[in-house]
């Protein structure tokens, strides 16, 4: 389920999103989302459960407390197993002491924090300011609430980043120790991401620098215990992740590394991309096509 809204603009993201402070602006989104799940489980039949579930974003805890309940009710026609997955994406700024025991109150039992960098200089140089004592703390209420896994999003290619500030951020990132880490290549696409013109092109690391960062990062992830998944995911030893990729039960999809290699995946809200059987589809890009394909006229602004 994708949850386009964001408060703050990251000048690296490549997402799909929506900036805006206005959390009314929810409102009308959550109801098209909730009438696009309508429309599809009906077509579900009765013996299809579900597995895993993933609100991704944008920044899905943007979502008021009240938001949140309505968007995880609205997932009830799904009918979930016993040990289904329930994840969730976190920005850490977005959140506070009773965020945490919402969601998981609601049945969220995986989290992944946008963790990126936690050079300050770097944060400043991408506009997505964050110290290391506020994703600590929102980590920490996490698995106080509950959550049974936690994974931490690094991007490495960003202004600013070198060897040396990489290395702390790792050390903090370790001190975390969070179940799985993903470890991104941040792909610089000015043409294509208008946010990314806002980045200084000279502070950029060089193709070499990119390359010394991603092998320091695998050293000093394997040394602190994380087993390489492969590309750009590590777990720990006894996540499921490589429990799968010792039974060879691992899989691959669009979207990243799966122990369910089964399942339909199926997406709702703009841009979700689906996949059943052999076939994949995707949904309107922009909240306007999403009026546009529902017989609606966008409103003036």
């Amino acid at each position: 389920m994708h949850l386009p809204f964001c408060e703050s603009l990251c000048y690296f993201c490549a997402c799909n999103k929506i900036i805006t402070q206005d959390r009314s602006r929810t409102t009308e989104y959550l109801r098209y989302l909730a009438k696009e799940m309508a429309l599809v489980t009906q077509h579900l039949g009765p013996d299809r459960r579900t597995a895993q579930l993933h609100f991704g974003g944008g920044t899905p805890t943007f979502l008021s407390p009240d938001g949140a309940r309505a968007d995880g009710h609205a997932a009830q026609p799904f009918q979930l197993l016993p040990d289904a997955e329930l994840g969730i994406e976190i920005d850490p700024r977005t959140v506070n002491d009773g965020t945490m025991t919402m969601l998981a109150e609601l049945g969220f039992n995986r989290t992944s924090f946008g963790v990126q960098d936690f050079d300050p200089a770097v944060q400043q140089s991408v506009n997505r300011i964050q110290p290391y004592e506020m994703v600590e703390k929102a980590v920490t209420a996490s698995r106080k609430a509950g959550f049974e896994s936690v994974n931490a999003d690094l991007i490495y290619g960003l202004p600013k980043q070198s060897l040396e500030s990489f290395n702390q951020t790792l050390d903090r990132v370790i001190e975390l120790a969070p179940e799985r880490i993903a470890l991104y290549n941040s792909a610089h696409l000015p043409s294509r991401f208008k946010a990314q013109r806002l980045i200084v092109e000279a502070d950029l690391p060089s193709a070499e620098l990119r390359l010394q960062i991603f092998l320091m990062s695998v050293r000093r992830l394997l040394d602190a215990g994380y087993i390489y998944i492969g590309l750009d995911h590590f777990s720990k030893p006894d996540d499921e992740l490589n429990k799968a990729r010792l039974d060879k039960s691992l899989h691959r999809n669009f979207q990243g590394y799966t122990t369910r290699a089964d399942c339909d995946l199926i997406g709702f809200g703009v841009s979700a991309i689906g996949k059943v059987g052999h076939s994949y589809s995707q949904s309107v890009r922009t909240r306007e096509g999403l009026l546009r394909t529902s017989g609606r006229r966008p409103a003036a602004h």
